[in-house]
Order: C-alpha cells, then structure tokens, then sequence
C-alpha cells in the first residue's frame, strides 16, 4: 500500500529556518540545496512502509501515535493514519525532548 504525505506549516517552517541557517550562518549553499534534496528524498520514502519508523520515546506525553525518521542531525516527526503520513515537525537532534506538535 502506498501513502500519500501532507507537511505541515510548523514542519515546512522547521525545515525552512534549517536551510536558511546552513546558507547564512554557514554560508554555504550548495550544502543547505543538498540537505533539503536530502530531506524530501526521505519523507517522500515514507510512502512506502511509515510503520518501519520507531515510535518517537516521547510518545507517551502525546495521545497521538508519533513515529520518527532520522535524517542527521534531524528528527522527521510523523503521524499515520490508513492511508496518510502528516509531517508533524522536523526537529533538530540536539535540542530538548520533543514535546510539541503546534
């Protein structure tokens, strides 16, 4: 069965300020263009299979299902339901717990 994917406005924002910051702070952006190719690439490989992906360890401060996808140093953050994935957030590795989905 294949999946369709929905991102939401807080994750397409996360995964936004990330590029920005590789192409300012770094000033490279060819890396911030290969992170983001990188990054598509693999939410759109949830299509086939978001099940495979661990449950994130946070899970039980959500009532919500949640799942994850490494993509270093981020946390792909997700919601499954019968037939669609929802990009929650894309969280960076090194911060705090997850603990909001807004």
């Amino acid at each position: 069965m294949e999946f369709s994917v929905e991102i939401t406005k807080a994750a397409l924002a996360d995964a936004e300020d990330y590029v920005q910051f590789i192409r300012e702070d770094r000033g490279d952006s060819t890396a911030a263009d290969k992170w983001w190719n990188g990054l598509i690439d693999q939410i759109l490989s949830l299509e086939t299979l978001p099940r495979r992906c661990s449950i994130i360890p946070e899970q039980r401060y959500f009532e919500q299902e949640m799942r994850h996808l490494i993509y270093a140093p981020h946390r792909i953050i997700f919601s499954v339901d019968e037939s669609t994935v929802t990009i929650l957030r894309i969280y960076h590795g090194a911060r705090k717990p997850f603990n909001a989905i807004g």
